[in-house]
């Protein structure tokens, strides 16, 4: 007498699983592009930050005296790509500083630009 049991597969195939991690890859792919465009624009905002404190405490004389101190703040944060980004102009007597640059992140079948701008006044 032969008894024919059936059981039931469980689990994932081979295929779910590639495409899971097919899937997970490319999340990695595009994190690993966007973070340190993530980490740039948070320190940006952080040197912006800064010049408007240490504004607060000793007012700044002309706009060469602001650009000196973002310049500083950028070598020391190994920046100075970014030098032409950062524009400062005085207007009714109040200082505001510009920051403009674009950065691509590449997605695989294609490429975004991701453009930031950024401002800060110093009354």
């Amino acid at each position: 007498m032969t008894i024919n049991i059936q059981r039931k597969q469980k689990g994932g195939s081979a295929i779910g699983l590639i495409i899971v991690l097919a899937i997970f890859a490319y999340a990695v792919y595009v994190g690993l592009q966007y973070i340190p465009q993530r980490i740039e624009s948070g320190t940006v905002d952080s040197i912006l930050d800064s010049i408007a404190e240490n504004h607060k405490t000793t007012p700044v004389q002309n706009t060469s005296e602001i650009l000196g101190a973002i310049n500083r703040q950028l070598s020391v944060n190994q920046m100075n790509d970014m030098k032409d980004s950062f524009h400062v102009s005085k207007y009714r007597g109040t200082y505001i500083i510009k920051v403009s640059y674009e950065r691509e992140l590449n997605l695989g079948y294609e490429t975004k630009t991701i453009h930031y701008e950024k401002s800060r006044t110093l009354d």
